[in-house]
């Protein structure tokens, strides 16, 4: 070209981009500002986007200086550009001031904010956003309740749904597809169930979102049963399917079917299984105790066994007191992260279940000198839009003595229903009365108590979530507290839901 301009660079460099060439886009850039190229939104943008294909994001910061000195920063284009940037380095408070410099924000810079802070975990900050939002897209609708899933907060979740019934978004299969997966994280299934039924169009997330959803209230007949009528469409399942399935088996036990799918995903469906299937598998064998079988599993894996399947399997030797298979587990899985926390607690857990205190005390040496500290257990709970939190034996809320006073009226009652307290449920070398004790002053106790002061009798389901496994004992008393003050309680830990109703949970006492 006898001439070439701005656009004629940038065009080129897009082209390189796309292809992946991005040492050629590079240096047509360099050349680009060799040549004395106006430096325009145009131009920014273009090098911005590249920055996120390279991978190389953690140069927005330079990019971002040259952008203010030549007062490009209030462009929406350039704006929005920033943001994706940032979001992809983490740089989330940054995102937020190249947001905020925005004159005049449009759709795209809108939904990029609310996105920007639902991919980096900041599910508050995203929804609050979102509220300011006039015009909403299917994109910002999905990442608003992505963020009201992650924080399990169903109110806003069901808020954002009435808007998107007032608008062309009802029958989005995108927007719907969130609102399935919202439902079923926020502990309401039967909503998921009538979001999907009411879908025009189910896709294979769709499909796969309600196997999954099903699967992680424990109720893995009814995710089979989805997965049924899902062979009847012309939807193909795929790998993510197939750990829905997988995971719905292992939940509910079912051992004989969860043989036929894994070997009907590879013979029927072509499909190789990665480390999420053999994890699923290793997890449905271990739990109901052929742990024998579940390590012969891991050995033949096609790959090296990954930390996902040796926690599964050390998981399960917690729960069947196995010692011996449980070390050589928390052998293979320390020597691919000596870091990893949760793998001296399941060992610390597994030594406390078999009274060998001596070994308890040495994996809390060894964290000790490592600088690793146990997740301690929290429970939290919604108000009138006020989350409350709970740790063991809280005494910080502001109602603790009301809390503490239904504590006691729920022991008493639960006694009068032949309640016998399980001291093996307390890993702690103590005495029997103060593992009594310890237990009625668990996390999802206080929130529990909580909820019972807060709500009216006779209201929606108390609803808990809990950040890690729920104790048997815990398990057993809200089976009766249930039937007691006759409400359903939703309690959400790390793994699953149940739901208790009337004195049973949807678990089947299978968790």
């Amino acid at each position: 070209m006898p001439e070439r301009n701005t656009i004629s660079f940038v065009t080129l460099i897009q082209g390189y981009a796309q292809s992946s060439d991005f040492v050629q886009a590079l240096d047509l850039f360099s050349r680009l500002h060799r040549e004395g190229q106006e430096l325009n939104p145009f131009v920014f943008t273009s090098a911005l986007k590249l920055l996120v294909a390279m991978e190389w994001a953690e140069l927005t910061p330079s990019i971002h200086s040259s952008i203010c000195k030549l007062g490009h920063e209030s462009n929406a284009f350039v704006g929005t550009a920033l943001v994706d940037s940032y979001s992809v380095s983490g740089l989330v408070d940054c995102a937020r001031r190249a947001f905020d410099g925005i004159l005049c924000k449009d759709m795209v810079s809108w939904t990029g904010m609310v996105a920007c802070y639902a991919e980096n975990s900041c599910f508050l900050e995203s929804f609050q956003v979102f509220s300011d939002m006039r015009r909403p897209t299917e994109v910002t609708y999905s990442s608003a309740l992505c963020a009201c899933a992650s924080l399990a907060a169903l109110d806003p979740g069901t808020q954002i749904h009435c808007l998107t019934m007032k608008t062309t978004y009802d029958k989005n299969t995108v927007v719907g597809n969130a609102l399935i997966d919202m439902y079923a994280k926020c502990g309401s299934i039967k909503d998921a169930r009538l979001v999907f039924n009411g879908l025009t169009k189910n896709d294979e997330v769709s499909w796969n979102a309600m196997i999954s959803g099903y699967s992680m209230h424990g109720l893995g007949g009814e995710a089979l049963k989805v997965f049924d009528m899902m062979q009847e469409t012309d939807v193909r399942p795929n790998q993510m399917t197939f750990v829905g399935v997988l995971s719905a088996c292992s939940n509910g036990g079912l051992l004989s079917k969860g043989e036929a799918y894994f070997k009907s995903m590879i013979h029927d469906h072509g499909i190789e299984p990665c480390v999420e299937h053999y994890s699923c598998m290793v997890w449905l064998l271990g739990r109901l105790g052929h742990l024998d079988r579940a390590l012969k599993l891991i050995k033949e894996m096609p790959f090296e066994p990954s930390l996902m399947a040796w926690r599964a399997l050390l998981g399960a030797c917690v729960i069947h007191n196995d010692v011996e298979i449980g070390k050589l587990c928390a052998k293979h899985i320390l020597e691919i992260d000596p870091q990893d926390e949760s793998t001296h607690v399941l060992l610390s857990n597994m030594y406390a279940r078999t009274r060998r205190w001596a070994n308890v005390a040495t994996v809390r040496r060894s964290m000790k000198t490592k600088g690793l500290n146990k997740e301690p257990g929290l429970s939290w709970i919604e108000n009138q839009g006020t989350v409350h939190y709970f740790t063991v034996d809280d005494a910080s809320h502001p109602d603790k003595k009301m809390i503490y006073g239904m504590l006691e009226w729920l022991n008493m009652k639960t006694r009068q229903e032949s309640y016998s307290p399980d001291r093996n449920a307390v890993l702690r070398d103590i005495e029997d009365d103060q593992k009594e004790r310890h237990l009625w002053v668990h996390s999802e106790r206080l929130a529990l108590a909580f909820g019972l002061i807060k709500t009216p009798s006779g209201s929606s389901p108390i609803r808990i979530i809990k950040n890690l496994r729920i104790c048997a004992d815990c398990h057993a008393v809200m089976k009766l507290i249930s039937k007691i003050v006759k409400r359903d309680i939703i309690v959400r830990d790390m793994n699953r839901f149940h739901h208790f109703e009337n004195g049973l949970c949807s678990c089947g006492d299978y968790w």
